[in-house]
């Protein structure tokens, strides 16, 4: 019987020490706020849902007299990290910034990481999706792209971390839906009858190409 004990308190101790070796291990890195690299109230918003729970600071470019760089990186990936590395620089505070854009298969993942900018020389959106429609066969994959970049230090070192989302559908016309931004009342996810604009916002949030890399990102501070 005292042997039985012995073992048992054994088991007990080490798990008990696994357990709390895991649960500093999330909390390893000792972030305590980050700026995200960016005025976009969507985009401050989804961030901050998701990571306000586990205690974590948002703040935004908004509240630092930061202007952001161009962004001549020839990928999402270096996009975000150009935003992320300035934030960083300016301020040394944790930052995290992200580049997405639309992306059509038949016209060889146009408009891509000019989405944006394809909308404004279209003179907007509405005119953008009858533009992308007129070019379009058949062939009406699509998708929404995002990378997460973000800076941090440990130990006085600087370090660099991509996350990457991708959601894929495809394309819809005439636009339906007045929810999200952008080109989501263009895009109709797989699995799905709505387009993204037609989504409500709590689960397009949960479930769009911004919240994959989120949780990846989330996974990563939990490590």
């Amino acid at each position: 019987m005292w042997r039985l004990f012995c073992v048992l308190k054994v088991v007990i101790l080490v798990c008990g020490f696994y357990w709390i070796g895991n649960y500093k291990g999330a909390f390893i890195m000792n972030i305590d706020k980050i700026l995200v690299a960016s005025t976009n109230k969507n985009k401050i918003c989804q961030i901050e849902s998701k990571l306000s729970p586990i205690g974590i600071k948002i703040l935004n470019m908004s509240d630092f007299d930061i202007q952001e760089p161009p962004e001549i990186g020839k990928d999402y990936k270096e996009n975000a990290m150009i935003k992320a590395e300035n934030a960083f620089l300016k301020t040394g505070i944790p930052s995290l910034a992200d580049d997405s854009g639309f992306e059509l298969e038949y016209l060889n993942n146009f408009p891509g990481i000019v989405s944006a900018r394809f909308s404004e020389a279209c003179g907007g959106y509405e005119k953008a999706f009858e533009i992308l429609d007129k070019g379009l066969s058949e062939n009406k994959k699509a998708c929404f792209r995002t990378a997460l970049a973000f800076v941090y230090t440990i130990d006085g070192k600087v370090l660099k971390k991509i996350f990457e989302g991708k959601l894929d559908g495809e394309f819809v016309f005439p636009p339906r839906g007045e929810h999200g931004f952008g080109y989501c009342p263009c895009f109709k996810p797989i699995g799905y009858e709505k387009t993204i604009a037609e989504i409500p916002d709590n689960l397009r949030k949960k479930i769009n190409h911004r919240a994959i890399a989120l949780n990846k990102f989330y996974e990563f501070l939990e490590r």
